[in-house]
């Protein structure tokens, strides 16, 4: 098994894109390394460092404001230009639990949040080229309460995973930040979005936070209607918010905060 590197290169103005499933972001340059992020496919990325050995590539994931070290053979190289147009045309984001591209006579298959990117300037006109199966929406669009509900539903089982991003394995954290994006609302890390609410004005859509202060940690839960809420444990799961809020108190130190956020506009 590969240990870490001792020493580190840097990098500026070099830039790459997701170009399978899942690419796992790790801590550190091994693969025993803890897991910090995944990103989906068209999804992209900076390239800020590699290791002296160049069998690992540090990367920043703007979007999210997350980073770590990449596999160099996972890497795939975009210029400048196209990663500005990436980050800044609009694409579509994948919405259903599985999609596929049938690409070169192989299925290639895509979870939700991975983009597809309908410009000139695409590693490969899938429009001409491959068949698409499932379904997307306009990432500019931003979603209504109704479908960030429906968007949110479909991580319902989905096992935690730390770092996770996928329907296979949820971090407990980026889990809400991805159903937010895939409905257009941006969530960097360190960053929650919206602006806050007394809980009796909770609507569904909205998010509910459970602040440890003692631990300095979060529990983040989304808002359904008709006093549900989803919200991980082992599993992403629903249930009432008495539930929810019982466990946490019984799981958490004895300082904490209630807190309630209205993302959708």
């Amino acid at each position: 098994m590969q240990k870490e590197s001792s020493s580190e290169w840097p990098l500026i103005d070099a830039y790459g894109i997701c170009r399978q499933t899942i690419l796992p972001v790790y801590r550190q340059p091994t693969f025993d390394s803890a897991l910090v992020t995944q990103l989906l496919f068209g999804e992209c990325y900076q390239i800020n460092g590699l290791t002296s050995d160049r069998q690992w590539f540090r990367v920043y994931h703007e979007d999210t404001g997350m980073g770590g070290w990449v596999w160099a053979k996972l890497i795939k190289e975009i210029t400048g230009d196209e990663y500005q147009k990436f980050l800044n045309q609009d694409f579509q984001v994948v919405t259903s639990p599985i999609a596929a591209i049938e690409y070169l006579g192989t299925n290639l298959y895509l979870l939700p949040g991975s983009r597809l990117h309908f410009s000139e300037l695409e590693l490969f006109n899938w429009q001409d080229h491959i068949g698409f199966t499932g379904n997307y929406r306009a990432h500019a669009v931003k979603a209504s309460r109704e479908e960030l509900v429906e968007i949110a539903l479909r991580y319902l089982n989905a096992p935690f995973q730390a770092g996770g991003r996928s329907i296979f394995g949820l971090d407990g954290d980026q889990g809400f930040a991805i159903i937010y994006a895939i409905g257009g609302y941006s969530w960097k890390s360190g960053k929650i979005p919206g602006k806050s609410i007394t809980p009796e004005e909770a609507m569904p859509g909205d998010l509910f936070i459970f602040r440890d202060l003692e631990k300095q940690e979060s529990h983040f839960g989304l808002f359904l209607g008709a006093e549900e809420i989803l919200w991980m444990d082992n599993r992403m799961r629903v249930s009432d918010i008495d539930e929810w809020e019982d466990f946490l108190r019984n799981n958490t130190g004895e300082q904490v905060v209630f807190d309630a956020r209205s993302v959708v506009n």
